[in-house]
């Protein structure tokens, strides 16, 4: 009896010994969990914004491995809480894994990726395609904001804007194509989001393919290669009118200053068969909405295929584009 009573106890103690086991490792990683959380989400009321067209992906077949390493490190070193992609072609569940973030892939081209989860995805079928257009709803710590994806048709190439041309015949090149349909077709669906701005911010960047009447002014007409032309470009001033605010103009409001370079065009020297670069600007971050408010924006640039220097780190530069980063603050 004396015996059969111990071993009872013996296995009675394993149990405990085993459970006790089983409560330090869930709580360890439970611990884990918390901290692995507070270096992903913080509490404050900042959200810094990042829009990007990677160039294919980041994948270039004259850049094996090392176009998207630099593109993930750039994105990484950003330290963005939201990352808007365009041209993802492929890369979207590498770059949502090394980043560790929530994201959706709303087309080949358009991808969005969020360190606050994403509660709602957006998207108008019937009315834009899924390659131009989406957006999704975010949650940072109970503050609800929209953020939209962007890209219009790269047709008419702004690069070939005739700046020789009066206003008139400029503008009806650049609607020679579909750029100013697409953005009108984008403004209608988003009218029942416009009503609620207020309440439930916008956010919208991407890739529009097209100038700014921000930036191509009296003032800077005779800079970056503009030739003398003054233009209210269509695209841009759909935005202002809806009722939204570039943020990088905002925060830069003096072109002559800084034009925001994003897109270099070669153009002709005037008198000379040799070529220039022109400084455009084509990739935006927008909002909209009284509960967000800018701190910073910049336009990062840098040549295709070369080193750049980021955050006082070296990475591969593998995009025809620069982006945009914008801070915002959220009331």
């Amino acid at each position: 009896m004396q015996l059969k009573s111990n071993n009872y106890l013996n296995k009675i103690s394993l149990i405990m010994k085993k459970n006790h086991l089983l409560l330090v490792l869930c709580a360890t990683l439970f611990l884990f969990s918390c901290q692995e959380n507070k270096t992903q989400i913080t509490d404050n009321n900042e959200l810094k914004v990042l829009s990007w067209n990677i160039w294919h992906g980041g994948h270039v077949k004259a850049y094996p491995k090392i176009g998207c390493e630099g593109t993930i490190g750039i994105l990484k070193e950003s330290k963005a809480d939201v990352i808007l992609i365009i041209e993802t072609y492929g890369s979207s569940h590498q770059i949502a894994d090394s980043l560790h973030f929530y994201h959706r892939l709303l087309s080949s081209n358009l991808s969005i990726y969020s360190r606050y989860p994403i509660i709602k995805t957006y998207t108008f079928p019937d009315s834009i395609s899924t390659f131009n257009f989406g957006g999704v709803l975010i949650n940072k710590n109970g503050k609800k904001i929209r953020i939209f994806d962007t890209w219009l048709h790269y047709l008419p190439d702004s690069r070939l804007a005739p700046t020789d041309k009066n206003e008139a015949e400029i503008i009806a090149w650049e609607t020679a194509g579909t750029r100013d349909d697409e953005i009108k077709k984008i403004i209608n669906v988003l009218q029942p989001f416009i009503a609620e701005a207020d309440s439930i911010p916008i956010i919208m960047g991407g890739d529009f393919n097209s100038h700014s009447h921000l930036d191509w002014t009296e003032a800077t007409k005779k800079m970056y290669h503009h030739g003398g032309a003054v233009v209210k470009w269509p695209v841009s001033e759909c935005m202002i009118n809806a009722g939204f605010k570039d943020s990088f103009r905002e925060f830069n409001p003096d072109p002559v200053k800084n034009i925001g370079t994003s897109w270099l065009s070669p153009v002709k020297k005037e008198g000379s068969s040799e070529t220039a670069k022109r400084s455009d600007r084509i990739d935006y971050i927008y909002y909209m909405g009284n509960k967000l408010s800018i701190t910073s924006s910049e336009v990062y640039d840098n040549d295709l295929g070369t080193n750049f220097i980021f955050m006082g780190k070296y990475f591969f530069y593998a995009s025809d584009h620069g982006f945009v980063l914008t801070d915002f603050n959220i009331k």
